[in-house]
């Protein structure tokens, strides 16, 4: 199994798998002459995984682990790959999220789970996704519950489910 940060997130990741963000820096948040500054907020999402690999030599392989990623966001809606993992050298999921601030500091955050199977954990065999949204006000959470990715290709042997908490902080 190998976990990886990717896009925004992927430079300055702390020790503990915790991507680090830095704020903008005073001024930058400014989008020119008499356009009024950007609101900021710093996504946060992390939670839990378990991924299980149920064809070929890895079969029965379970896979368990952490999310932990984020990134400063503003009122212009930029997609990223957030977060990756792979389980059983056949099955990838990924993380694509994007965000949009609004003028109280509140965020629209969208994300879509993908679920990838195949003869190995590079392939672009997407087999499952999910995507929803979540409005979040400033400097609360939300938690959407468990999130299931079912393989449709073996009777949906192959899975993954996600509990996370999506975060809008300062």
């Amino acid at each position: 199994m190998r976990r990886r940060l990717v896009g925004a997130v992927a430079a300055g990741a702390a020790l503990a798998g915790m991507a680090t963000a830095v704020a903008p820096a005073a001024g930058a948040a400014e989008r020119g002459a008499g356009a009024s500054a950007s609101v900021w907020r710093n996504i946060v999402i992390d939670g839990t995984y378990t991924i299980r690999d149920d064809e070929g030599l890895s079969a029965g392989t379970y896979c368990n682990g952490n999310v932990a990623t984020e990134s400063w966001v503003n009122e212009e809606r930029t997609p990223y790959l957030w977060w990756s993992t792979t389980c059983g050298g056949e099955i990838r999921t990924e993380m694509h999220v994007s965000a949009q601030t609004d003028a109280n500091g509140g965020a629209r955050v969208f994300v879509t789970l993908m679920l990838f199977e195949g003869t190995t954990d590079t392939n672009n065999d997407r087999d499952a996704f999910v995507e929803f949204d979540r409005y979040i006000p400033a400097d609360k959470l939300t938690r959407p519950g468990e999130i299931a990715l079912l393989s449709v290709e073996n009777g949906g042997k192959d899975w993954a489910k996600f509990n996370l908490t999506l975060r809008n902080t300062a």
